[in-house]
């Protein structure tokens, strides 16, 4: 079983930003991811300068960034110029943080509602869409490629298509760059009660990128995206860790979440009673044990 290096995702604007590096400096990790930073890479040079000084401080390299828009306006058309000023400066953002990995949700429509995408992408028609969305794929890998960038699109529950198995790995094929793959929400999945491991088999070399954090899945018929270290829930995550090794994914392995929303203790899952140390400790402990676990023989 493999054990692969370890990334956790982090506010870049949170004031205790510098402790939470410290606190995975201190645990081994040597990447992290960015969500939601908000920043422009012309007008927040400073904010960028400050990030970057920190990151060297602590031996921390930024795999990958949330980036914000989504890559089509509508289902039957190709993405506006506006549409596409604002994923460029996403890119741009993401290169001035030395970043490797954009991750975009996929089928995501920024004129339509999140929970009417696959009533729009039917209206339009399937090979339609696929053609629309990726002509901006290609596009849009093209531009990250002059900056070493790797474009990972990521399931979601609001659409059907969102997934490895049924319609991300066709948009990533038709797109036909290099630098383009697939970025698995374990969460997100799970909601929709789909399989962490078999999604990730449906990837296979086409994963690039990983949001894992887990959930209880849908519970009464409401989803609850609770974004809580792996083995706190009910993924199977040692079926998972054995899918990994069975697509050889290199790493490393990417927690997005788990520090809280925005990286707030307080408005965290646990009632402020867990610090962001106390998060870190526990999903790398967390993790490490259930590598360990599926490397055994599967119960009888």
């Amino acid at each position: 079983m493999s054990h692969r290096e370890l990334a956790i995702y982090l506010n870049p604007n949170g004031p205790q930003r510098r402790e939470i590096m410290a606190a995975l400096a201190d645990a081994g990790v040597r990447f992290i991811g960015t969500d939601g930073v908000g920043w422009d890479a012309e007008k927040n040079r400073s904010d960028i300068a400050a990030f970057r000084a920190d990151l060297a401080e602590f031996g921390l390299v930024v795999q990958s960034m949330h980036a914000l828009p989504p890559l089509l306006a509508r289902a039957d058309g190709d993405a506006p110029p506006d549409l596409r000023d604002a994923l460029r400066r996403d890119l741009q953002l993401l290169a001035s943080l030395g970043g490797r990995t954009a991750v975009y949700h996929a089928c995501m429509l920024r004129d339509v509602p999140a929970d009417d995408t696959d009533k729009a992408i039917d209206a339009a028609g399937w090979e339609r869409f696929v053609a629309h969305y990726a002509a901006t794929l290609t596009w849009l890998a093209r531009q990250a490629a002059q900056w070493g960038i790797t474009i990972a699109i990521e399931n979601v529950w609001h659409s059907r298509r969102a997934l490895p198995s049924s319609g991300m790995a066709e948009l990533v094929r038709a797109a036909g760059e290099p630098n383009i793959g697939i970025c698995l929400d374990s969460g997100h999945a799970h909601l929709v009660d789909a399989s962490v491991a078999a999604e990730i088999r449906a990837a296979g070399d086409l994963l690039c990128d990983t949001h894992f954090h887990d959930n209880v899945g849908p519970v009464d018929g409401r989803l609850f995206d609770q974004h809580i270290p792996p083995g706190l829930g009910t993924i199977d995550w040692q079926e998972a860790c054995r899918a990994l090794d069975d697509i050889a994914y290199p790493g490393p392995v990417v927690f997005e979440g788990v520090l809280g929303p925005g990286d707030s203790i307080a408005k965290g899952r646990f009632g402020g009673e867990l610090s962001h140390a106390d998060l870190i400790t526990i999903t790398i402990a967390n993790w490490r044990a259930l590598e360990s676990f599926a490397s055994a023989s599967r119960p009888a």
